[in-house]
């Protein structure tokens, strides 16, 4: 006897395959929202990676102008301590002779910054201080003393030719206005010339031979009682300069940085001992007589 198996199979397949249909249909919806949120999560990144390429624009254009801002504001303040001294010196000299005064510690000042940039060494900008002078500070040290004495000596040479031009014209003009400027140029010079640090002549004496700073400091106190020189910016040097002048007695600086050959020394020596007499010479021939009131 034959069974009917194959009829009830093929109703088996026909109902199974609207089945096939509706599986195929049901995954058509879910890939299309799948590439959508892709599309979508790409167009985020990109405009998120595009702000933050414009915050990164935007902070370096600031710090752009935040660097030339610094620089604005070290040149004001140069600028404002230069004011400031010559307000402070027209109080005991009038405005002109202030002015005058203040430009020739300029140009002793840009003699230092010129020898430290000619040698690499950054330099800051002149800042004054009222009573007191100015400086410019090193934003880094020389290769030696030697280098750091060319950088001192700089100044009191560029500064003494200033005060050569004053008392020269002075002289030609007859003009007692420009030689008082020139006298006080060449004992503004000189004075810088101690062998006693932080002055001028400190560091130039430190190529010559450390030990004079020794010499220096006696100088000064001597200097300071024949003078009657009271004066703060004396404790201050003094202060200042005894730890140095000491290690130096006792030998306990660097050998290294101090190593230099007799030449060297004997060069710098006849700078500095031939300038200290020239500006003395200056202040003697640029000196004005002063009246004395009651006196005939």
């Amino acid at each position: 006897m034959q069974h009917p198996a194959p009829y009830p199979r093929e109703e088996t397949e026909t109902t199974q395959q609207p089945e096939a249909d509706v599986v195929s249909g049901t995954y058509l919806a879910p890939e299309t929202e799948q590439r959508r949120k892709r599309w979508t999560g790409a167009g985020a990144t990109a405009v998120g990676l595009g702000l933050l390429i414009a915050k990164a624009k935007g902070v370096l254009v600031v710090l752009l102008n935040l660097k030339w801002f610094l620089v604005g504001s070290k040149i004001l303040l140069s600028s404002l301590s230069f004011l400031a001294s010559v307000w402070f010196y027209a109080l005991f000299w009038g405005w002109s002779f202030a002015l005058v005064f203040v430009l020739l510690i300029f140009v002793h000042e840009l003699g230092h910054a010129v020898f430290m940039r000619a040698l690499g060494v950054p330099a800051s900008m002149p800042y004054f201080i009222p009573g007191l002078g100015a400086l410019i500070t090193m934003k880094g040290r020389p290769a030696s003393v030697l280098q750091e004495a060319y950088i001192a000596i700089a100044g009191p040479v560029v500064g003494s030719f200033a005060s050569l031009c004053c008392f020269l014209y002075g002289t030609a003009t007859e003009n007692a206005f420009w030689l008082a400027a020139a006298y006080t140029g060449f004992f503004l010079n000189l004075f810088n010339l101690f062998p006693v640090l932080p002055l001028d002549g400190g560091r130039v004496a430190g190529a010559i031979s450390p030990r004079l700073w020794m010499g220096g400091l006696v100088a000064i106190v001597v200097c300071a009682v024949a003078f009657h020189w009271f004066n703060p910016l004396l404790i201050i040097l003094l202060l200042l300069s005894i730890p140095q002048a000491i290690a130096a007695w006792q030998g306990r600086l660097d050998p290294r940085y101090f190593s230099l050959t007799f030449g060297q020394r004997a060069v710098m020596a006849c700078w500095y001992f031939g300038l200290a007499a020239l500006l003395f010479i200056g202040m003697l021939a640029a000196r004005v007589p002063v009246p004395v009131r009651g006196l005939h």
